[in-house]
This record gives structure tokens, sequence and C-alpha cells, in this order.
């Protein structure tokens, strides 16, 4: 088991304590690190304090829709908006509990977001179901999305049809 995820968390928590903000961090690669255990108000305390990152690879970390859920549930409690974020990779985790309203969240709180990549990320119908359905109620468009990678999950050509009408 790789402890990288100790060291982020006390590394964030440390920042906070301190005030320290990564003003200059445009690129974050932890991809390939068991972040099993790490908790989603941790990765919303790295958004916090990484406000001009761009490119964030959370790919194979183990990460579950859970602590997605949770990221993207504390976010918006602290009204930490990513305005800068362009690209986030986060395929190879399995997101199989994650919630349709977490994903718009995720859209609302990176809204210059062009690339995100979900492959092989267990996504069923339902899920992707529930978040165009909550796109629609909120009214979110994912207008700067260029590339939106879902390969590999569990996807209908109705899913699809629609998901085109988001974006």
């Amino acid at each position: 088991m790789c402890y990288y995820q100790v060291i982020i968390n006390d590394m964030i928590k440390e920042c906070i304590k301190r005030g320290v903000k990564m003003e200059c961090m445009e690129d974050i690669s932890i991809s390939g690190n068991d972040l099993s255990k790490m908790s989603g108000c941790s990765l919303a305390l790295l958004f916090a304090i990484t406000p001009k990152l761009e490119t964030l690879y959370l790919s194979n970390c183990s990460l579950s829709g859970v602590v997605i859920n949770d990221m993207s549930k504390e976010c918006i409690n602290r009204g930490v908006k990513m305005e800068c974020m362009r690209i986030l990779n986060m395929y190879d985790n399995d997101l199989s509990k994650i919630i349709g309203c977490s994903l718009v969240s995720l859209f609302a709180i990176t809204p210059k977001l062009d690339k995100l990549n979900l492959g092989n990320c267990s996504l069923s119908c339902v899920i992707i179901s529930d978040m165009i359905k909550e796109c629609i109620n909120r009214g979110v468009k994912m207008e700067c999305m260029k590339h939106f990678d879902m390969y590999g999950n569990k996807m209908s050509g109705h899913s699809l049809a629609s998901l085109f009408a988001i974006s």
C-alpha cells in the first residue's frame, strides 16, 4: 500500500492551518497511487489551496464514488470553484456509487472544464441518466466540454443522445 494519501492529507491540513495557497500550481498528477482512504474533504481542500490548478490526474487511484460525492458536496459548501480547471482525468476508478447530482456539482465547480475522462469507472446508465436529468433541472450545460471520455462504462443509446443535448 502506498502511503501517499497520508502525505497528501498531512500536507493539505498543514497548508490550510498556515493559510498557505499554492497560487502557481497548475498541474498535479497523483495517478496510480492508492488513495482509497483519502476523504472527499481532503480533495476539496486540495482544490481550495490550488486555485489556479488547470490539470488534475487522479486515474487508477482506488477512488470511490462516495469520495467524489463528498468532495463535490464539500466544494459547494465551502464555495470552492476551480475557475482554471480544464482537464480532469479520473479513469480506472470505481465510481459505481457516485450520484448524478455530484457529477453535476463537479461541472458547476469546474466551469471551464474542457476534458473529463471517466473511462472504466463502472458508471451505469442510471448514473448517467440521473446526471443528465440533474443538468437539465439545474440548467447546467457543459459548454466548454470538448472531450468527455466514458469508454468502458455501461451506456445506452438514449443516455448518449441525452448527453449530446446538454453539451
